[in-house]
């Protein structure tokens, strides 16, 4: 008889409230009518593995636990690290009873010290061993369950900004599930500074006003159409290239103080390089060319100040034409908006989305403009010197229809119309045939009456 399979269910993640808790949960479950036993083993490369210590938390309860130091290379320098880790010790065996299952919960502290091309003490070694016990301790007077949800909300905040795009069925186009991995792989290697319960009020204050004062972040072109930074993310060694590749991008184009605010700041960055949405002293600009504006695009919850986010959307209408749609989703003050070279009077902006056409300008500037200072606005006009204003054209047909289709001949599938290429094909030669024999075979036949 075949025996039924053990269930095994691993999940792991590094807690975002300590940046240096590591968090491991392994459920199994032994479907079987008999004992069931494991061998575990709990394995380390360093080769400095202290015997096992316990911990014993106010409440009674006692726990071993294990600490791992050693003095390790920077790849691609020549500097070292010392770091130390301190985990709880994984049984060597368990034993399940039958229909039964068992969950671990391993709780890892990873400190290290900052990278040095000299000698690194043995005071530095102490203390971070001092650290990662210290974090571990905490961790272990923790439920696991409270842990997990305080992580899960972390990560709900981080995303209430968010972008979205329609999705294109174009060969090697970019869409939303490449967007969201390269999202997720950048913000997990930034620290999330105003979610962490260690960080003092005045380095808080410090890191909210990195956010709410984010200088001249995007100063470049939109990232959407930079083909380097969607490479493929298959190994580690893609992830680590794309994420440095990002964070140096979007330092380089304006955005140091965001990056300096830890992660919301981060998506603040990347959401802002995704439209080329520009910060100025007095206003934000969406400067995307018209040309670019072929797909469905939104733009959630842009932080402008400590108590405004901004909604933007574009959508493409039936006649292949843009249109930017802008809100608020929630203000302390009243905010404006005037489409491409602010020719109209501005707009007032409210919770409502108020539509604004995409217009074209020569030369090409922003086609969107927002501020709470109305005169500035007013003023803005004349301080943008543009020799012509007109409603950018449809796009055309073609490159609709290949986003939405996945080629260019329209909603139906490319089999259909070569289908229909062959069958009007077959139907010219089938009439090439009946001509040729109608014609020639009355000729074959008027020549046989004459023949003797």
């Amino acid at each position: 008889m075949r025996r039924k399979p053990v269930s095994v269910v691993h999940q792991f993640y590094a807690y975002r409230i300590s940046p240096s808790l590591f968090m491991q949960q392994i459920e199994i479950a032994n479907p079987l009518n008999e004992d069931l036993t494991l061998i575990l083993r709990q394995e380390s490369t360093t080769s400095n593995e202290n015997t096992p210590l316990v911990i014993t938390l106010p409440n009674g309860n006692k726990f071993e636990y294990k600490v791992f130091s050693e003095e390790v290379k920077v790849p691609g320098s020549s500097d070292s690290i010392m770091i130390s880790i301190a985990a709880t010790k994984v049984p060597s065996a368990i034993t399940l009873s039958p229909k039964s299952s068992k969950k671990l919960v391993i709780r890892t502290s990873i400190h290290y010290s900052e990278p040095t091309s000299v000698s690194i003490p043995e005071s530095v070694k102490q203390k971070l061993e001092s650290q990662s016990q210290m974090d571990l301790r905490n961790a272990l007077d923790a439920d696991p369950w409270y842990l997990r949800k305080k992580h899960v909300e972390a990560w709900k905040k981080i995303w209430h900004s968010g972008f979205t795009i329609s999705i294109s069925r174009a060969q090697g186009a970019l869409n939303g599930d490449r967007i969201n991995a390269s999202l997720y792989y950048v913000l997990s290697n930034s620290r999330d500074y105003l979610s962490e319960t260690d960080i003092t009020p005045q380095q808080r204050f410090s890191f909210q006003r990195s956010l709410y004062l984010p200088d001249k972040c995007y100063s470049g072109h939109h990232t959407l159409q930079a083909s380097t930074l969607w490479s493929d993310l298959r190994t580690v060694a893609d992830v680590n290239r794309i994420v440095a590749l990002w964070f140096l991008t979007l330092a380089k184009q304006g955005c140091y103080r965001l990056l300096r605010a830890g992660t919301e700041g981060v998506m603040q960055a990347m959401i802002l390089s995704f439209g080329g949405f520009k910060f100025s002293d007095h206003h934000l600009e969406f400067d995307t060319e018209p040309k670019d504006l072929h797909r469905d695009l939104h733009f959630r919850r842009i932080i402008y100040g400590n108590a405004t986010h901004v909604n933007v959307s574009v959508t493409v209408q039936e006649d292949n034409k843009a249109l930017i749609y802008t809100a608020l989703d929630r203000s302390d003050k009243e905010y404006y908006a005037c489409d491409g070279g602010c020719l109209d009077p501005p707009v007032k902006l409210g919770s409502d989305p108020v539509q604004l056409p995409v217009k074209l300008t020569s030369p090409i500037t922003a086609i969107l403009y927002i501020t709470a200072d109305k005169q500035h606005m007013e003023e803005l006009k004349h301080a943008i010197h543009v020799t012509g204003v007109v409603e950018a054209p449809a796009h055309e047909h073609h490159i609709i229809a290949l986003h939405k289709h996945g080629h260019q001949l329209g909603g139906l599938p490319a089999f259909f119309w070569v289908s229909i290429a062959f069958l009007i094909a077959v139907f010219h030669l089938f009439l090439a045939k009946l001509i040729y024999n109608e014609y020639c075979g009355n000729q074959e036949k008027a020549r046989g009456r004459y023949v003797v």
